[in-house]
């Protein structure tokens, strides 16, 4: 099992920095395919693709809702890839999406515990933001404060809906890659 949460937790960090590296360097779709990509790997390597997908549904949807929100409200503004100014460009998206697929691997000790889900939300968005503008991808818009806490409390909503479904359709077992574990036996 602990080799599964290192390649997933690895698989994710991958993703997210193609995603963050691609909308600063103005190549968004390079970030948004790997990320694609690394999503397909993880349902390929999971014993419960049909779980896992509905998860990563579940995911870009909410992940949409919270970023045209922010958007709205002028907490940032991306520097590439937009397609519409009032959507949330595709390569966020897909991070959502390769979010989804922790919930139930590397994250699930947060997700499937109310409270941690919640702190987890509360200094994770701003601070996966906050990376994100350091690193060139988006642009927190004034003031700063209001759009940090604007992100601490979406992203509270978000993972509280995600540790209410996690422990729904999953209450009692963690998640391993099957075929990992299969080749390596």
């Amino acid at each position: 099992m602990r080799h599964t949460q290192l390649v997933n937790y690895t698989l994710y960090q991958i993703g997210w920095f193609a995603c963050v590296l691609g909308g600063a360097s103005h190549r968004p779709w390079t970030g948004c395919l790997i990320a694609l990509i690394l999503v397909g790997v993880h349902l390929a390597l999971t014993g419960e693709r049909s779980l896992e997908f509905r998860l990563v549904a579940l995911a870009i949807g909410v992940g949409a809702v919270v970023e045209m929100m922010q958007i709205a409200a002028g907490t940032y503004r991306f520097t590439s890839g937009t397609v519409s100014a009032a959507l949330p460009p595709p390569w966020l998206l897909a991070m959502w999406a390769q979010f989804a697929t922790t919930f139930r691997f590397s994250l699930r000790s947060v997700i499937t515990r109310p409270l941690p889900a919640v702190l987890f939300g509360v200094a994770g968005g701003p601070i996966a933001f906050l990376a994100g503008e350091r690193l060139g991808a988006v642009t927190l818009l004034p003031p700063l404060v209001y759009g940090l806490l604007r992100l601490s409390v979406s992203w509270a909503i978000a993972l509280v809906v995600f540790s209410a479904v996690v422990r729904r359709v999953a209450p009692e077992r963690g998640a391993d890659y099957k075929r990992m574990r299969e080749d390596w036996a």
